[in-house]
C-alpha cells in the first residue's frame, strides 16, 4: 500500500525544506545544498572524474578573472583561469549537468593571478558594464548556471568603499537570465564581509569558516576551523540580516601545519600519512603556541559542522573537492551521510520513510502532515525557487514498513501521479524562462530551438508499468516534442505539439509510455523547435 502526500509550499516559519521529488539524491531537496568548489589549477576533469556527483547540488569553478581590458576569453579560452581550457570547462559542464549539478564559475578569488585586472579600475562606473557583459556572455558560452563573486579582503573593502560593490552585484543580477544563479563567498572579519546591501540580489551566500590560522597569520597554538568559529561565523551573518535560506557554511577540507610539519595539507593527504585514526579527529601533535601540530577537520566535526548548517542554514559548502579522501574516509561522503541521517530539523527523509504520530499530530520528515480532501498534505517552508510556479508536488511514501493501516482513496501504487513543473529542470541546453498566463500562473519554459533539451534529475517511479504523460504545451506553429531517461539512453517515444495559434495559448497533449520501476533522470528534447512548456505529468495506469 502507498500513502500519497500531495505537497503544498507554504511560508512557514520553522518547518523545513521543501523535498521535490523522491529519492536519496540531495538534488531531491531544493533547499539542502552541497556546494563544492574545484580550482582551475587542479586538473578539473581529474577532479570531477574522481568526484561522487550525487552528493552534490552545486559545483563552482574557481577562479575566472578579467584581464586589464575586462576581457574573459580570447580566443575561445579563459585569458585569466589558471590550468583551464575551454575544453576543460565544457567537459565538467557536461558531466555535472549530466548528474544533475548545478555548475557556476566562481570570479577573483583570495588571492589575484598576474594575469588578472585591477578589480578596483575594473568596477568603476566607466569601466563596469564591460566586465558585466563579459562576465554574462561567459555563462552563456559555456552553458553554467550562474557566477559565484568571490572578491576578497582588502580587495573587496576598496570596492565596496567606492561605492563600487553592490552596484556591480546589482548589474550581474540584472543581467542574468531567469533561473541563473548568483552566489557569493565570503569571510566573517570586519574588512572581509560583503556589505549588507548585496545581500538581497544573491541566491545564496557562502561562509567561508576556516583559516583562523595559517602560515602566516592567526594566533599560534589555536585551530584553523573550530566548531565554535563556525557557531560564532553563522552568528555574525544572521545578525546582518543573511536568512536561513540564503546562509550556506563553508567548510575546510585542508590544514595547516606547524613548527616542523609541511605548511598545508590536504585532508587525503592527512589520512595517508597519519592513518585511519587521523581522519576521526581534528589536532595531530600537541596544539599550543611553539607546538608541532596539524589544525584540521576530521570526519566527526565535519558531521557536526552539517548538522549545525541545516538547523542554521540551507546545506554546506565545500573548499575545495581535489582534497578529499576516498572511500569511507571521504569527508563528502561524511556530509551526504549526515543530510540523510534525518538527524536535523531542517533536512528531509528519503522517500522511503514513514509518517510518525507526534503529540496526536502526524509529521513526516518534521513537517505537520493533516488529511484533507483524501491526500495527506504535508506543509513545509518556502522552497526558494519553487514559489513563483504552481506547488503542487505528488510523492509515494511506503506505508507497509511502519505497519500503518492509514487507508486513503488515493492510496494505491496504481494512483501514482507527479506533476513536474518544467521550469524545475536541474540541467538544460538553450531554453529559457518567461512569464506565464497560463492557469496557476508562474514561469513556462521558451525559446525552445531545435536540439535544446531539459533534464529533472532523481525522478522516482515506484512500479513497473505503463505510464500516461501529459505536456502543457503552446505553439504558434507545431511542432515535435521527445521524451527520454538518463540522457537519453532510454528513449520513450515523441508526441506532436498542435499549433495552438500563440505563445501563451495552452493545450494538453500525451502519450503513453512504458517505465520500469526505478529512479532516473528524465529528458525533454527538441527535435523541432518553436514551442513553449508549462508542465509535464506522469499518471500510473
Amino acid at each position: 500500500m502507498m500513502i500519497l502526500f500531495k505537497k503544498i509550499a507554504k511560508k512557514i516559519i520553522g518547518t523545513g525544506v521543501l523535498c521535490m521529488l523522491a529519492g536519496s539524491s540531495l538534488m531531491a531537496c531544493a533547499q539542502t545544498k552541497v556546494v563544492g568548489y574545484i580550482p582551475s589549477y587542479k586538473n578539473m576533469p581529474a577532479v570531477i572524474d574522481r568526484t561522487d556527483l550525487s552528493k552534490l547540488t552545486h559545483l563552482n569553478l574557481s577562479f575566472l578573472n578579467p584581464n586589464a581590458s575586462g576581457a574573459v576569453v580570447s580566443g575561445g579560452n579563459p585569458v585569466c583561469m589558471e590550468g583551464a581550457s575551454a575544453s576543460d570547462i565544457h567537459y565538467v559542464v557536461n558531466k555535472a549537468h549530466q548528474a544533475g549539478v548545478k555548475v557556476l564559475v566562481s570570479i577573483a578569488g583570495g588571492v589575484l593571478p598576474a594575469c588578472s585586472g585591477n578589480w578596483q579600475t575594473l568596477l568603476q562606473p566607466a569601466n563596469r558594464a564591460t566586465v558585466v557583459n563579459n562576465l554574462l556572455q561567459f555563462v552563456n558560452t559555456f552553458n553554467l548556471d550562474g557566477l559565484d563573486v568571490d572578491i576578497e579582503g582588502v580587495v573587496l573593502t576598496n570596492i565596496d568603499n567606492a561605492g563600487n560593490y553592490t552596484p556591480f552585484i546589482q548589474a550581474l543580477r540584472n543581467g542574468l537570465p531567469a533561473g541563473k544563479l548568483l552566489t557569493s563567498a565570503t569571510a566573517s572579519y570586519v574588512g572581509g564581509m560583503v556589505p549588507t546591501s548585496s545581500l538581497a540580489y544573491f541566491d545564496f551566500v557562502n561562509i567561508m569558516s576556516y583559516d583562523a590560522i595559517g602560515p602566516g597569520w592567526g594566533q599560534a597554538g589555536v585551530e584553523h576551523s573550530p566548531y565554535s568559529m563556525a557557531v560564532s561565523d553563522i552568528n555574525i551573518w544572521k545578525a546582518r540580516g543573511l536568512t536561513k535560506q540564503k546562509l550556506v557554511l563553508g567548510v575546510p577540507f585542508y590544514g595547516y601545519g606547524f613548527n616542523g610539519y609541511a605548511a598545508a595539507y590536504d585532508f587525503s593527504s592527512i589520512f595517508s600519512q597519519f592513518g585511519a585514526s587521523a581522519a576521526q579527529g581534528d589536532v595531530i601533535g600537541t596544539r599550543c603556541a611553539g607546538c608541532s601540530y596539524i589544525t584540521y577537520n576530521g570526519i566527526p566535526t565535519i558531521r557536526s559542522k552539517t548538522q549545525l548548517a541545516l538547523q542554521e542554514g540551507s546545506g554546506v559548502m565545500i573548499w575545495e573537492l581535489s582534497q578529499d579522501a576516498v572511500g569511507t574516509n571521504s569527508l563528502l561522503a561524511a556530509i551526504h551521510s549526515q543530510i540523510g541521517s534525518g538527524n536535523n530539523s531542517s533536512s528531509s527523509s528519503s522517500s522511503n520513510s514513514c509518517p510518525a504520530w507526534v503529540s496526536g499530530q502526524q509529521y513526516y520528515a518534521g513537517n505537520k502532515v493533516s488529511y484533507q480532501g483524501g491526500y495527506y498534505i504535508a506543509e513545509y517552508d518556502n522552497p526558494g525557487y519553487i514559489p513563483t510556479v504552481s506547488p503542487y508536488f505528488w510523492e509515494p511514501i511506503s506505508a507497509s514498513a511502519c505497519g500503518t493501516s492509514i487507508s486513503s482513496s488515493s492510496s494505491s501504487v496504481a494512483a501514482f501521479t507527479r506533476l513536474i513543473q518544467a521550469e524545475a529542470y536541474t540541467a538544460m541546453n538553450g531554453v529559457q524562462l518567461e512569464t506565464t498566463t497560463d492557469t496557476g500562473g508562474g514561469q513556462n519554459v521558451g525559446w525552445i530551438d531545435a536540439n535544446d533539451w531539459m533534464a529533472y534529475a532523481n525522478i522516482n517511479f515506484p512500479a513497473s508499468g505503463t505510464y500516461k504523460v501529459e505536456y502543457r504545451v503552446a505553439s504558434v506553429s507545431g511542432a515535435l516534442l521527445s521524451l527520454d531517461l538518463n540522457a537519453g539512453a532510454i528513449q520513450l517515444g515523441q508526441v506532436a505539439i498542435p499549433a495552438t495559434g500563440g505563445w501563451q495559448t495552452w493545450t494538453t497533449v500525451s502519450h503513453n509510455v512504458s517505465i520500469n520501476a526505478g529512479t532516473y533522470s528524465v529528458g525533454i528534447f527538441a527535435p523541432q523547435g518553436g514551442w513553449n512548456i508549462n508542465w509535464l505529468r506522469f499518471t500510473r495506469l
